[in-house]
């Protein structure tokens, strides 16, 4: 009887300790470098594609990275940033709201970010709104600049807020302007168009895009338009700068937003 016990035992162990090896040698076989040995061996074969997404993408190449990821997964994170699922955004206005306003900006060295500009974004990021632009750029249309320009500045911007640990989940900008007759200016960009606010085109293309709850969504601007193309859209908004009693920051309204 011992022996049939003793036996019984041994199998059972016997089984879990193969589940076990099994499961480490195919663990085993899954983990590389992601860059070392995919990416930078795929580049430039034309046989490696990708796409811009918000969803829950980290790395978790640490212990500790992995334990945040466990409980970013337990507490409804991942889900929730899935596309499948209705988002939540904060749209944000570009000059006098992220950066200083100068007027039209065409040239780059005038872009300067407001204060505290990228603790408002952070902030945003960590939580379960996204952080996207939406400006009018008539300075295309008016010939002032050019689309490689204004994505040199875009990219000034992003760049600056990455090093701070901030991020845009998407830019959105209207090229066009309705008043025609300037020198200079590109006659196809001079109409009337659906994406200029205070329509609110642009944030119906994001609501498209990002499967976005407009109604569950806010957009913060410092001017009438912006307000105005929130309304259109259904969105909470906050104007600031309005006047001296109003929020004066991007940073004092993502607080007031966010708590």
């Amino acid at each position: 009887m011992v022996d049939l016990i003793s036996m019984f035992l041994f199998i059972s162990y016997a089984k879990e300790l193969f589940l076990f090896l099994f499961f480490c040698f195919g663990l085993w076989c899954l983990i590389l470098d992601l860059d070392r040995q995919m990416l930078k061996p795929l580049s430039g074969t034309g046989k490696m594609y990708c796409y811009d997404s918000p969803e829950y993408v980290k790395d978790m190449g640490t212990p500790e990275r992995y334990m945040a990821v466990c409980e970013d997964f337990k507490s409804g994170k991942v889900t929730t940033r899935n596309l499948k699922n209705k988002q939540k955004a904060i749209f944000l206005d570009c000059d006098g709201v992220i950066n200083k306003y100068v007027g039209f900006l065409t040239d780059i060295n005038d872009f300067e970010l407001e204060d505290g500009v990228t603790d408002a974004i952070r902030k945003i990021n960590e939580s379960e709104y996204l952080a996207i632009v939406v400006t009018n750029q008539p300075v295309i249309a008016r010939g002032e600049v050019t689309y490689e320009e204004l994505s040199a500045i875009h990219n000034k911007m992003e760049t600056l807020l990455g090093k701070e640990g901030a991020y845009l989940d998407t830019i959105y900008y209207c090229p066009h302007h309705p008043h025609k007759g300037y020198d200079g200016e590109i006659p196809e960009l001079k109409i009337e168009c659906d994406c200029r606010k205070p329509k609110p085109g642009m944030l119906i293309r994001a609501e498209e895009e990002f499967n976005i709850d407009l109604s569950k969504s806010w957009i913060i601007g410092d001017g009438e338009n912006d307000v105005m193309a929130g309304n259109a859209a259904g969105c909470r908004t906050i104007r600031i700068k309005e006047e001296e009693k109003s929020l004066q920051s991007l940073k004092e309204a993502v607080e007031l937003i966010l708590g």
